[in-house]
């Protein structure tokens, strides 16, 4: 009998000894990541990105996503793609060349982007938040349409990310109580950046302590001047209102690209995804127009004749499936308009932007017929 008195007045002072320690470990995590987000928001660490844009599904997605729904109506128009697009299409230029609001367009290109993201996550995340321009504008780089099988691991990577699994209990994720999965998400958005941590502020920083290795060099262009890696992620990490990220290394390089062929024949254009990616947009009331992103002549001459036999073999895809093409005119043989050849500079990207509106004036004279709302099902 006195054992058991002994257990139970034990168990007593046990049960609040174990609940300080878990507030006390609440409140170590919640000072973390505080400390965490400060850091970020004074550009100390992972300047790239701002970690307090929760959920975090994807680095290339979610500083955008939070651009997007920063506006009142849809845009007319979404521009997407890899990093080309991201680089090279700037909204503020195309919509001063048609006189009309930036609002009217948005950059959604997403770095190492192929069809099958396109396709499997970028289509269904305009879905999943309400967003339906009239038209969504492919840039077609010489990679993009490509059966580029190493970065499929991107869409699970996106997939799996554990805020979108919790956002999406349907697709495998759990289904739980709103207010805790919202907290959930939150923290382990936080903790999914422990990877980039690593890997793009811990290991570059200890590369530079040590070895002195604090500039950077890039095989595929000429640098003409040092640019620091620090530097270079906080330009990385500048995106304007409507969704332009414009190219870090702008003023360091030649323009000239100077590296190996980027793809080869074993890396055919993806003709099944590309296919189901336009007949998915007109599914979902828009409509896909792809445009051909130029390249300076260094780059041309790296990969032809292929990149001409790819791009022949795209042609005749998109005129199987009805789907418009626009062609670039301008003059783009000026290194200057690059910074390695497929990536445009500043001065590079507003000359082909303007162009840009050029080619997309007879899609947008017939006035704006959706309600200028947002889709309420967000």
């Amino acid at each position: 009998m006195a054992q058991q008195q002994t257990k139970d007045v034990d168990g007593k002072r046990f049960a609040p000894r174990l609940l300080a320690a878990l507030l006390v470990v609440a409140a170590g995590l919640k000072m973390v990541d505080l400390a965490f987000i400060e850091l970020n928001r004074r550009q100390l660490i992972l300047p790239r990105f701002d970690v307090s844009l929760i959920p975090y599904y994807d680095p290339r997605v979610t500083k955008r996503n939070a651009l997007l729904l920063e506006y009142e109506a849809d845009p007319r128009v979404i521009f997407t793609s890899d990093s080309r697009t991201k680089n090279n299409v700037d909204p503020e230029v195309v919509a001063r060349e048609l006189g009309v609001a930036p609002t009217t367009f948005f950059n959604f290109g997403t770095g190492s982007q192929v069809v099958r993201f396109a396709r499997e996550a970028f289509v269904p995340h305009l879905q999943d938040i309400g967003v339906q321009p009239e038209f969504i504008v492919f840039g077609v780089s010489p990679d993009w349409p490509l059966q580029k099988k190493n970065l499929w691991k991107l869409i699970d990577r996106y997939r799996e990310s554990p805020a979108r699994r919790l956002h999406h209990p349907e697709e495998g994720g759990v289904d739980i109580e709103t207010s805790i999965k919202n907290s959930l998400s939150r923290h382990l958005a936080l903790f999914r950046y422990r990877t980039d941590l690593i890997h793009q502020e811990i290991v570059p920083n200890l590369r530079c302590w040590f070895y002195g290795d604090c500039f950077l060099k890039v095989r595929t262009m000429r640098i003409t001047k040092p640019l620091h890696w620090k530097e270079l992620e906080r330009r990385q990490g500048f995106k304007t209102p409507y969704g332009w990220g414009p190219q870090g290394f702008d003023g360091h390089s030649t323009g000239i690209y100077t590296g190996h062929a980027r793809f080869t024949e074993e890396t055919p254009v993806d003709r099944e995804n590309l296919i189901a990616l336009i007949r998915q947009v007109r599914r979902e009331g828009m409509t896909p127009l792809f445009l051909i992103m130029p390249v300076h002549p260094s780059f041309r001459q790296v990969h032809e004749p292929l990149m001409s036999r790819n791009q022949a073999l795209l042609e005749e895809i998109l005129r199987q499936e009805g789907a418009d093409i626009l062609y670039p005119r301008r003059d783009y043989s000026d290194p200057g308009l690059f910074v390695d050849g497929h990536h445009m500079s500043h001065r590079g990207a507003a000359y082909f932007s303007s162009e840009i509106g050029t080619l997309l004036e007879p899609y947008l004279e017939t006035p704006n017929t959706q309600s200028g709302g947002r889709n309420m099902s967000r």
